[in-house]
C-alpha cells in the first residue's frame, strides 16, 4: 500500500483551509489590496457582494474607533445581509467589543455604507463579518 507524500498531504490541507468559510470579501476596486478585515460566511454570498476601501478614524474626545465600509450588491435582486463588527486589540484578539448583528438591505447594483463605532478606546483593529439574513 502506498501512502501520500508529505507534500501531497500539505497541499491537500492547504486547499481545504482555503475553501472553508469564512472567505475574504471581494474588493470593489480592482487595484485594492485584499483585506482580511472583511470576511463573508457563505461562498454564494461572496460571489454577490464586494466591499470598498474602509474609512477608519478615531472619534474626537472619546478616541473610539469608527469604521465605515462600502458594501455593494452585484446581483440583480435585492439582498439582505447580516453585518457584525468585532473590535480587536493590536494582536487581532477580541476585546469583547462586538456590535449586534445588523440587517442591511441592499438593492440590486447599489452600494450601502456600513458604519460601526467601538464602545471604548481600547479598540485598535476590527473585523466585519457578513452573512445572509435568512
Amino acid at each position: 500500500m502506498k501512502f501520500p507524500t508529505l507534500g501531497v498531504l500539505a497541499a491537500s490541507l492547504s486547499f481545504a483551509a482555503c475553501s472553508a468559510p469564512p472567505y475574504a470579501a471581494r474588493q470593489i476596486e480592482d487595484d485594492a489590496e485584499m483585506t482580511s478585515n472583511v470576511v463573508v460566511t457563505d461562498g454564494e454570498l461572496q460571489d454577490i457582494i464586494a466591499v470598498g476601501r474602509a474609512s477608519v478614524e478615531r472619534v474626537e474626545g472619546t478616541n473610539q474607533l469608527k469604521i465605515v465600509v462600502p458594501i455593494r450588491n452585484e446581483d440583480d435582486e435585492q439582498i439582505q445581509v447580516l453585518a457584525q463588527v468585532s473590535f480587536l486589540n493590536l494582536q487581532k484578539q477580541p476585546i469583547g467589543d462586538d456590535t449586534n448583528r445588523q440587517v442591511q438591505i441592499i438593492p440590486p447594483g447599489m452600494t450601502i455604507m456600513h458604519t460601526a463605532t467601538s464602545r471604548s478606546a481600547d479598540a485598535k483593529d476590527w473585523t466585519l463579518r457578513l452573512g445572509w439574513n435568512r
